[in-house]
């Protein structure tokens, strides 16, 4: 944990991740006609020169979603999914087989977009719920890039505003399938002090 964060504020962190992982598990439980599991077994604040530890070997591949968070509140959001969990996800919220999943497809494509829209929400509508503050999300953009890309995208960015990623792992269970997300929300310095003076968690 980076020193700088009281337990308090850390606290209110995983409350938020856990209150938006329910509200995405209802969402997406509606869309598949399934029910949905989604756990957060882990909530942390990461500074950005740290990231790289999260995501491995610099060739490692991921599909990333990449959302802006607008109105109240200013940052960015990345969902990042490996390509067979992106595969088995796209696969039960089409209704199709997995090895009919194609990654140029447009169907496929849109589904996670989908995907990033419910999840990103959620955990966003926690956020407003909370500080009672107008939140907003950009229409998803999704690339699959190799790890060193992507940390390159995420200095040249984010570094701009904010030191910090909240870092949210995501387990999902989506008809008895098993898949794992990364979501990484990086709110602005001064949207993330604005959070906490607004819940009376200012240090």
């Amino acid at each position: 944990m980076d020193k700088k964060f009281s337990l308090a504020q850390m606290d209110l962190i995983r409350e938020i991740g856990t209150i938006g992982a329910a509200n995405a598990a209802t969402a997406l439980a509606d869309l598949v006609a399934e029910k949905v599991e989604i756990n957060v077994p882990e909530v942390t604040m990461v500074p950005l020169e740290q990231i790289y530890k999260l995501l491995g070997e610099m060739d490692r591949l991921f599909f990333v979603l990449d959302m802006e968070i607008k109105g109240d509140i200013y940052g960015r959001i990345f969902l990042l999914f490996s390509p067979n969990d992106a595969r088995l996800l796209s696969s039960s919220l089409l209704g199709l087989p997995k090895d009919q999943i194609d990654f140029n497809d447009s169907l496929f494509q849109s589904s996670l977009k989908e995907s990033a829209n419910i999840l990103g929400g959620s955990y966003l509508s926690a956020l407003a719920d909370m500080v009672h503050q107008n939140i907003l999300t950009s229409i998803p953009s999704l690339a699959m890039d190799m790890v060193g890309a992507i940390l390159d995208f995420i200095f040249i960015q984010i570094a701009q505003y904010s030191e910090e990623a909240i870092v949210i792992k995501t387990d999902m269970k989506v008809k008895g399938l098993n898949l794992e997300g990364l979501f990484l929300l990086f709110p602005s310095t001064d949207s993330l002090l604005k959070i906490f003076d607004l819940l009376g968690l200012k240090e």
